[in-house]
């Protein structure tokens, strides 16, 4: 048998949690787009900073600029045409080579430089004669 104040009960307990949905809901509406607003400028890349010239690079990061393998850069490195360090304990020279920013942009710059002057203009060798057409063409006498 049902008492009679139950039955208002549940039907108040149930417009009550109708209004507190309600409510939750709203309020979550707002707080979710916030949250998805958060979320996107937190997923947009941070703008890459200038490199600092002090910055330490590795083998591998010096070879990516020239695009060269990091074996070619070592060999730079011995021969003593890229300046390096090798960062340690303290007491002994670490196993790994580090390049400063600033020495990889020197280095750069100065191959740049000797390959301008390298390629310089064209010039035929002595005793070519030129073809009709224009282009170089060895003068061969016929003895």
């Amino acid at each position: 048998m049902r008492h009679q104040g139950t039955d208002r009960l549940f039907g108040v307990e149930a417009a009550l949690r109708y209004l507190v949905r309600d409510v939750v809901r709203d309020e979550l509406r707002y707080l979710r787009e916030d949250i998805i607003v958060w979320i996107q400028t937190r997923e947009t890349p941070a703008p890459q900073n200038e490199p600092k010239p002090d910055e330490l690079l590795t083998v591998g990061q010096v070879a990516s600029a020239p695009q060269v393998v990091p074996g070619t850069v070592r060999a730079w490195i011995q021969s003593g045409a890229m300046r390096a360090s090798r960062p340690g304990n303290g007491a002994q020279p670490g196993r790994t080579y580090r390049v400063r920013r600033e020495d990889l942009d020197a280095f750069v710059a100065a191959s740049e430089g000797r390959l301008a002057q390298h390629r310089g203009p064209i010039v035929p060798p002595p005793g070519a004669v030129e073809k009709r057409d224009g282009s170089p063409s060895e003068d061969h006498e016929v003895t």
